[in-house]
C-alpha cells in the first residue's frame, strides 16, 4: 500500500502526512479554545484598533473646522478690469476690505492670505485646501501683487482668500472672476532703444529750454530793476562820457581874491 518509497526508507508516505494533518487539526482547536476563554480581555483591544484605524483613515479635511468669513469682507481685484488687454507680463494687484493679509502660518482672527486662480473654474470647497500648481498661485508671503507673465489669448483670473492654513473660508471669500486678454509685445530691440533715445533726447531738449527761459527771464529782471543800463558793455564809459558833460556845463565858481 504504500510502495516503493515505503519500501526503501520504512515509512509510509500516507501514515506520515495523516499524523500531519492530525497535528495541524489539534492545534487550531486548542487555538480556538484559548480564544474563547480570553474572548473578554481581546474585544477591547480588538475594538480600540479598529477606532484608531478608522480616524486615520478619516481625511484631514473632516477634522479641520472652517473659519467664518465676516459679513462685510470684500475681495476684489484692482488690476487689470475685467475685459482689459496687456502686453508680455503684467501686474495684478489685489484688493480687500474688512479683513487683513498675513503670511502663510499666522493664525489669527479674520486674517488670511491670496490665491490666484488662472483659467479655472472649479467650485471652492471650504473643507479642502486650496492647490498649489499652475493655475492655482499660492501667496504664502502675504503678497498683495503679482507679476503675471501668461501666453497670448485670453484668461480667467479669480481671487481665492485663505486662512493660514490654506483652507478658505466658510462661506468661501472669491472675488469676481474677470476676463482679460494677452497679447505679444510686438516691438523689437531696436524699437525699444529708439524709443529711449528719443525720450533721452526730448528730456534733454526740455531740460535747455528751461535753462535759457530761466536765465532770459532773470535778464530781463535785471534789466528793469537799472532802466536797462545794467549788462550793458559800455555801461561804465557811458558814466564817463555823462560825468564829463556835467562838468563842462557847470560854471566855474570865483576864485575869492
Amino acid at each position: 500500500m504504500c510502495g516503493r518509497l515505503g519500501t526503501w526508507t520504512g515509512r509510509c508516505p500516507g501514515q506520515r502526512l495523516s499524523r500531519l494533518c492530525r497535528t495541524s487539526l489539534s492545534v487550531l482547536v486548542s487555538s480556538w479554545t484559548v480564544l474563547r476563554k480570553n474572548q473578554g480581555n481581546i474585544m477591547p483591544l480588538l475594538r480600540m484598533a479598529l477606532l484608531c484605524a478608522a480616524l486615520a483613515l478619516l481625511p484631514a479635511a473632516a477634522l479641520a473646522q472652517a473659519k467664518t468669513t465676516p459679513k462685510d469682507a470684500l475681495l476684489y481685484i484692482i488690476y487689470p478690469e475685467d475685459g482689459a488687454t496687456v502686453k508680455g507680463a503684467f501686474w495684478c494687484r489685489f484688493g480687500l476690505r474688512n479683513m487683513g493679509v498675513a503670511p502663510a502660518g499666522r493664525d489669527f482672527p479674520n486674517v488670511g492670505h491670496h490665491h490666484l486662480l488662472i483659467d479655472t473654474e472649479e467650485t471652492i470647497n471650504p473643507n479642502e485646501t486650496i492647490p498649489h500648481d499652475k493655475k492655482h498661485l499660492h501667496f504664502g508671503g502675504g503678497e498683495t501683487e503679482a507679476l503675471l507673465d501668461l501666453p497670448q489669448g485670453k484668461h480667467t483670473l479669480q481671487l481665492v482668500l485663505s486662512d493660514g492654513n490654506h483652507f478658505p473660508f466658510n462661506p468661501p471669500l472669491i472675488s469676481k472672476r474677470i476676463t482679460i486678454t494677452v497679447k505679444g509685445d510686438d516691438d523689437s530691440d531696436d524699437d525699444r532703444v529708439s524709443k529711449r533715445s528719443k525720450h533721452r533726447s526730448e528730456h534733454r531738449m526740455h531740460r535747455i529750454h528751461r535753462i535759457h527761459f530761466t536765465r532770459d527771464r532773470q535778464q530781463a529782471e535785471s534789466a528793469s530793476k537799472n532802466d536797462g543800463q545794467e549788462g550793458c558793455p559800455s555801461h561804465g564809459l557811458w558814466d564817463f562820457f555823462k560825468g564829463c558833460q556835467q562838468a563842462a556845463s557847470t560854471p566855474a565858481k570865483p576864485t575869492a581874491e
